[in-house]
Protein backbone atom coordinates (compact mmCIF):
# COMPACT_ATOMS: atom_id res chain seq x y z
CA UNK A 1 0.00 0.00 0.00
CA UNK A 2 2.82 2.19 0.95
CA UNK A 3 6.36 3.14 1.83
CA UNK A 4 5.15 4.72 5.47
CA UNK A 5 4.92 2.39 8.38
CA UNK A 6 1.40 2.17 9.00
CA UNK A 7 1.50 0.23 12.11
CA UNK A 8 -0.80 0.88 14.79
CA UNK A 9 1.80 2.48 16.89
CA UNK A 10 2.25 4.97 14.74
CA UNK A 11 -0.99 6.34 14.76
CA UNK A 12 -0.64 9.53 16.94
CA UNK A 13 2.12 10.55 13.92
CA UNK A 14 0.41 9.22 11.29
CA UNK A 15 -3.02 10.14 11.94
CA UNK A 16 -3.87 6.55 10.77
CA UNK A 17 -2.91 3.08 10.44
CA UNK A 18 -3.65 -0.57 8.59
CA UNK A 19 -5.15 -3.13 10.76
CA UNK A 20 -4.86 -5.93 7.93
CA UNK A 21 -7.21 -8.62 7.20
CA UNK A 22 -7.99 -9.38 10.39
CA UNK A 23 -11.55 -10.45 9.66
CA UNK A 24 -12.90 -13.58 8.84
CA UNK A 25 -12.92 -13.29 4.89
CA UNK A 26 -15.87 -15.53 4.29
CA UNK A 27 -18.48 -14.21 6.71
CA UNK A 28 -17.25 -10.65 5.56
CA UNK A 29 -18.13 -11.94 2.23
CA UNK A 30 -21.61 -13.23 2.98
CA UNK A 31 -22.51 -10.25 4.51
CA UNK A 32 -21.92 -7.85 1.45
CA UNK A 33 -23.80 -10.36 -0.34
CA UNK A 34 -26.98 -9.96 2.54
CA UNK A 35 -26.57 -6.01 1.82
CA UNK A 36 -26.48 -6.36 -1.63
CA UNK A 37 -29.77 -8.40 -1.94
CA UNK A 38 -31.92 -6.34 0.45
CA UNK A 39 -30.44 -3.13 -0.04
CA UNK A 40 -29.01 -3.00 -4.31
CA UNK A 41 -27.97 -0.37 -5.81
CA UNK A 42 -30.00 0.68 -9.02
CA UNK A 43 -31.74 4.03 -10.37
CA UNK A 44 -35.21 2.40 -8.68
CA UNK A 45 -33.60 3.64 -5.07
CA UNK A 46 -33.02 7.39 -6.63
CA UNK A 47 -35.97 10.39 -7.12
CA UNK A 48 -36.49 10.41 -11.21
CA UNK A 49 -36.76 13.72 -11.69
CA UNK A 50 -35.08 16.83 -10.56
CA UNK A 51 -39.51 17.61 -9.86
CA UNK A 52 -40.49 15.16 -7.99
CA UNK A 53 -37.12 15.27 -5.58
CA UNK A 54 -38.11 19.08 -5.39
CA UNK A 55 -41.66 18.04 -4.10
CA UNK A 56 -40.85 15.14 -1.85
CA UNK A 57 -37.36 15.63 -0.77
CA UNK A 58 -35.23 17.06 1.44
CA UNK A 59 -31.67 18.61 2.36
CA UNK A 60 -32.02 17.38 6.12
CA UNK A 61 -32.11 14.35 8.39
CA UNK A 62 -30.98 12.10 5.31
CA UNK A 63 -27.92 10.01 6.79
CA UNK A 64 -28.71 6.81 8.84
CA UNK A 65 -28.94 7.37 12.29
CA UNK A 66 -27.08 6.44 15.58
CA UNK A 67 -30.32 4.45 17.21
CA UNK A 68 -32.88 4.49 14.43
CA UNK A 69 -33.49 4.13 10.61
CA UNK A 70 -30.01 2.17 10.18
CA UNK A 71 -29.74 -0.96 8.16
CA UNK A 72 -27.21 -2.41 10.17
CA UNK A 73 -29.21 -1.89 13.48
CA UNK A 74 -32.67 -3.13 11.90
CA UNK A 75 -31.57 -6.03 9.91
CA UNK A 76 -30.88 -8.64 12.18
CA UNK A 77 -27.76 -9.70 11.06
CA UNK A 78 -24.91 -10.76 13.82
CA UNK A 79 -22.23 -9.01 13.63
CA UNK A 80 -20.34 -10.25 16.39
CA UNK A 81 -17.86 -11.68 14.17
CA UNK A 82 -16.51 -8.01 13.70
CA UNK A 83 -17.45 -6.68 17.44
CA UNK A 84 -16.03 -10.13 19.58
CA UNK A 85 -12.95 -10.67 17.44
CA UNK A 86 -10.17 -10.72 19.56
CA UNK A 87 -8.33 -9.05 16.89
CA UNK A 88 -10.44 -6.05 16.47
CA UNK A 89 -11.36 -5.41 20.23
CA UNK A 90 -7.97 -5.22 20.81
CA UNK A 91 -6.99 -2.75 18.28
CA UNK A 92 -9.64 -0.49 19.54
CA UNK A 93 -8.95 -1.10 22.98
CA UNK A 94 -5.06 0.56 21.79
CA UNK A 95 -6.96 3.31 19.59
CA UNK A 96 -9.63 4.74 22.21
CA UNK A 97 -9.37 2.45 25.92
CA UNK A 98 -10.41 -0.61 26.38
CA UNK A 99 -13.77 0.64 27.66
CA UNK A 100 -14.20 2.35 24.43
CA UNK A 101 -17.50 2.62 22.65
CA UNK A 102 -19.24 2.03 19.04
CA UNK A 103 -20.14 5.34 18.50
CA UNK A 104 -22.38 4.74 15.30
CA UNK A 105 -21.81 2.30 12.73
CA UNK A 106 -23.23 2.46 9.15
CA UNK A 107 -23.23 0.92 5.78
CA UNK A 108 -21.49 2.89 3.14
CA UNK A 109 -21.94 2.09 -0.60
CA UNK A 110 -19.72 3.71 -3.04
CA UNK A 111 -22.40 4.05 -6.28
CA UNK A 112 -20.90 4.47 -9.77
CA UNK A 113 -22.38 7.04 -12.55
CA UNK A 114 -24.62 3.94 -14.38
CA UNK A 115 -26.81 2.97 -11.37
CA UNK A 116 -27.77 6.80 -10.62
CA UNK A 117 -30.53 8.88 -13.19
CA UNK A 118 -29.00 11.59 -15.10
CA UNK A 119 -30.72 14.55 -13.79
CA UNK A 120 -28.67 13.73 -10.81
CA UNK A 121 -25.45 13.12 -12.35
CA UNK A 122 -25.21 16.61 -14.16
CA UNK A 123 -26.51 17.98 -10.58
CA UNK A 124 -23.13 16.32 -8.56
CA UNK A 125 -21.16 16.54 -11.35
CA UNK A 126 -19.03 19.43 -10.06
CA UNK A 127 -19.79 19.05 -6.07
CA UNK A 128 -16.74 17.92 -4.04
CA UNK A 129 -18.69 15.83 -1.83
CA UNK A 130 -21.67 14.18 -3.39
CA UNK A 131 -23.73 12.67 -0.64
CA UNK A 132 -26.17 10.70 -2.67
CA UNK A 133 -28.62 10.29 0.33
CA UNK A 134 -30.42 13.70 -0.83
CA UNK A 135 -31.74 12.18 -3.54
CA UNK A 136 -32.89 8.52 -2.27
CA UNK A 137 -36.23 7.30 -1.12
CA UNK A 138 -36.57 7.40 2.38
CA UNK A 139 -37.22 3.71 2.64
CA UNK A 140 -33.28 3.47 1.41
CA UNK A 141 -32.02 6.30 3.65
CA UNK A 142 -30.68 3.87 6.43
CA UNK A 143 -27.63 2.96 4.12
CA UNK A 144 -25.00 5.41 3.39
CA UNK A 145 -24.52 6.17 -0.29
CA UNK A 146 -21.74 8.09 -1.91
CA UNK A 147 -20.51 8.79 -5.75
CA UNK A 148 -17.02 10.23 -4.56
CA UNK A 149 -16.06 12.29 -1.98
CA UNK A 150 -13.16 14.81 -1.87
CA UNK A 151 -10.65 15.33 1.04
CA UNK A 152 -12.53 16.22 3.85
CA UNK A 153 -12.64 15.43 7.47
CA UNK A 154 -14.95 13.32 9.74
CA UNK A 155 -15.44 15.97 12.66
CA UNK A 156 -18.48 18.27 12.57
CA UNK A 157 -19.25 18.50 16.16
CA UNK A 158 -17.37 20.75 19.47
CA UNK A 159 -17.74 17.56 21.33
CA UNK A 160 -16.36 14.48 19.26
CA UNK A 161 -13.85 12.85 19.46
CA UNK A 162 -13.56 9.44 17.92
CA UNK A 163 -11.44 7.35 15.35
CA UNK A 164 -12.69 6.46 12.19
CA UNK A 165 -12.95 2.59 11.35
CA UNK A 166 -13.33 1.30 7.63
CA UNK A 167 -14.11 -2.47 7.15
CA UNK A 168 -13.82 -3.23 3.25
CA UNK A 169 -16.33 -6.31 2.60
CA UNK A 170 -15.11 -6.08 -1.46
CA UNK A 171 -11.47 -7.10 -2.68
CA UNK A 172 -10.98 -3.32 -2.66
CA UNK A 173 -8.22 -2.34 -5.98
CA UNK A 174 -7.09 1.14 -6.43
CA UNK A 175 -9.44 2.13 -9.46
CA UNK A 176 -12.71 0.66 -6.92
CA UNK A 177 -13.62 3.75 -5.21
CA UNK A 178 -10.89 2.99 -2.71
CA UNK A 179 -9.68 5.65 0.33
CA UNK A 180 -7.18 7.82 -0.25
CA UNK A 181 -5.61 9.56 3.08
CA UNK A 182 -3.31 12.47 3.45
CA UNK A 183 -1.26 11.30 6.45
CA UNK A 184 -0.38 13.40 9.19
CA UNK A 185 -3.46 15.86 8.13
CA UNK A 186 -5.10 15.61 11.79
CA UNK A 187 -1.82 18.09 12.97
CA UNK A 188 -2.69 21.21 11.33
CA UNK A 189 -6.68 20.69 13.13
CA UNK A 190 -9.96 21.44 11.52
CA UNK A 191 -10.07 23.55 8.59
CA UNK A 192 -13.06 24.33 6.59
CA UNK A 193 -14.56 22.72 3.45
CA UNK A 194 -13.24 22.76 0.98
CA UNK A 195 -9.64 22.71 2.43
CA UNK A 196 -6.53 25.03 0.93
CA UNK A 197 -4.86 21.67 -0.62
CA UNK A 198 -2.02 21.77 -3.65
CA UNK A 199 -0.20 18.12 -4.84
CA UNK A 200 3.84 18.91 -5.67
CA UNK A 201 4.38 19.01 -9.35
CA UNK A 202 7.12 16.85 -8.82
CA UNK A 203 6.28 14.26 -6.38
CA UNK A 204 2.65 13.39 -6.72
CA UNK A 205 2.52 11.47 -3.56
CA UNK A 206 2.96 14.91 -1.74
CA UNK A 207 0.73 17.09 -0.64
CA UNK A 208 0.89 20.47 0.60
CA UNK A 209 -2.11 21.63 3.19
CA UNK A 210 -2.22 25.21 4.42
CA UNK A 211 -4.86 26.61 7.39
CA UNK A 212 -6.03 30.50 7.53
CA UNK A 213 -3.32 30.94 9.96
CA UNK A 214 -0.17 30.43 7.47
CA UNK A 215 0.44 27.37 8.71
CA UNK A 216 1.76 25.13 6.27
CA UNK A 217 2.34 20.60 5.86
CA UNK A 218 3.27 18.58 3.91
CA UNK A 219 1.52 15.24 3.85
CA UNK A 220 2.02 11.82 2.02
CA UNK A 221 -0.94 10.29 0.07
CA UNK A 222 -2.12 6.81 0.17
CA UNK A 223 -4.42 4.70 -1.42
CA UNK A 224 -5.66 2.00 0.70
CA UNK A 225 -6.24 -1.29 -0.96
CA UNK A 226 -7.10 -4.57 0.75
CA UNK A 227 -9.18 -7.80 0.43
CA UNK A 228 -12.10 -8.03 2.44
CA UNK A 229 -12.14 -8.21 6.11
CA UNK A 230 -9.21 -5.63 5.92
CA UNK A 231 -9.78 -2.57 7.89
CA UNK A 232 -8.24 0.95 8.09
CA UNK A 233 -8.74 3.29 10.81
CA UNK A 234 -8.08 7.24 10.95
CA UNK A 235 -8.20 10.31 13.10
CA UNK A 236 -11.80 12.09 12.73
CA UNK A 237 -9.22 15.23 11.53
CA UNK A 238 -7.58 13.29 9.47
CA UNK A 239 -8.46 14.15 5.33
CA UNK A 240 -9.66 11.11 3.57
CA UNK A 241 -11.45 11.14 0.53
CA UNK A 242 -12.81 8.70 -2.44
CA UNK A 243 -12.50 8.73 -6.29
CA UNK A 244 -14.86 7.60 -8.65
CA UNK A 245 -16.41 3.76 -8.90
CA UNK A 246 -16.59 2.59 -12.31
CA UNK A 247 -17.26 -0.95 -11.30
CA UNK A 248 -20.27 -2.83 -12.38
CA UNK A 249 -20.51 -3.73 -8.84
CA UNK A 250 -20.51 -0.93 -6.25
CA UNK A 251 -18.60 -1.66 -3.23
CA UNK A 252 -19.64 -2.21 -0.11
CA UNK A 253 -17.83 -1.25 3.33
CA UNK A 254 -18.60 -0.20 7.29
CA UNK A 255 -17.69 2.29 9.08
CA UNK A 256 -17.41 2.10 12.69
CA UNK A 257 -17.10 5.42 14.43
CA UNK A 258 -15.23 4.59 17.89
CA UNK A 259 -14.74 6.99 20.89
CA UNK A 260 -13.00 6.73 24.28
CA UNK A 261 -15.77 6.33 26.98
CA UNK A 262 -17.18 9.64 27.85
CA UNK A 263 -18.55 7.85 31.39
CA UNK A 264 -15.04 8.08 32.37
CA UNK A 265 -14.31 11.14 34.47
CA UNK A 266 -12.29 13.57 32.61
CA UNK A 267 -10.67 11.57 30.84
CA UNK A 268 -7.96 10.45 33.12
CA UNK A 269 -6.60 7.22 32.22
CA UNK A 270 -5.14 8.50 28.76
CA UNK A 271 -2.81 5.92 27.77
CA UNK A 272 -4.56 5.22 24.63
CA UNK A 273 -2.92 6.34 21.06
CA UNK A 274 -6.18 8.29 20.15
CA UNK A 275 -5.06 11.04 23.10
CA UNK A 276 -1.57 10.86 21.80
CA UNK A 277 -2.97 11.40 18.37
CA UNK A 278 -4.59 14.76 19.79
CA UNK A 279 -1.84 15.90 21.71
CA UNK A 280 0.11 16.49 18.49
CA UNK A 281 -2.44 18.22 17.11
CA UNK A 282 -1.45 21.99 16.65
CA UNK A 283 -4.62 23.51 15.10
CA UNK A 284 -8.03 24.11 16.36
CA UNK A 285 -9.55 21.19 16.93
CA UNK A 286 -13.70 22.62 16.58
CA UNK A 287 -14.42 25.68 14.51
CA UNK A 288 -17.96 27.15 14.28
CA UNK A 289 -17.46 27.02 9.88
CA UNK A 290 -16.59 23.52 8.85
CA UNK A 291 -17.95 23.70 5.52
CA UNK A 292 -19.08 26.18 3.00
CA UNK A 293 -20.72 23.87 0.45
CA UNK A 294 -23.91 22.72 1.68
CA UNK A 295 -26.96 24.31 2.94
CA UNK A 296 -30.57 23.20 4.26
CA UNK A 297 -32.06 25.49 2.10
CA UNK A 298 -30.40 25.80 -1.21
CA UNK A 299 -28.71 21.54 -0.91
CA UNK A 300 -25.09 21.37 -2.49
CA UNK A 301 -22.88 24.12 -4.13
CA UNK A 302 -20.60 23.28 -6.82
CA UNK A 303 -17.19 23.82 -5.66
CA UNK A 304 -15.21 21.31 -7.80
CA UNK A 305 -13.39 18.66 -6.39
CA UNK A 306 -9.22 18.62 -5.14
CA UNK A 307 -8.92 14.96 -5.08
CA UNK A 308 -10.77 14.26 -8.51
CA UNK A 309 -9.03 17.58 -10.52
CA UNK A 310 -5.91 15.64 -9.47
CA UNK A 311 -6.72 12.28 -10.01
CA UNK A 312 -7.93 12.73 -13.47
CA UNK A 313 -5.22 15.14 -14.56
CA UNK A 314 -2.91 12.07 -14.30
Amino acid sequence: MSQIDLNLSNFPENGCADLGKILDQKKCTALREYINKNRPVNDSIFYKTKEEFEEKGRWVNYAPGRFDHNFLLSCGYDLSFIEDSPAFKSALGQLCGSDYEIFKKSIIRSVPGWAIPEWINEYVADVGRPNLNPFVYDDFQDVQYFHCTDFHQDKTRRESDFVTVYIYLDQVSADYSALRILTESHKLGMTTYPHNLRRSMHDHGRWFYSDPLGNNLACRGLTVTGEAGSIFCFHSLTLHGTVLNNSKNPRISLRYLIAPNKKKKENKDRDYLLAEANANIYGPQYINLNRTDVSPADGFAQTGSCLLSYENAE
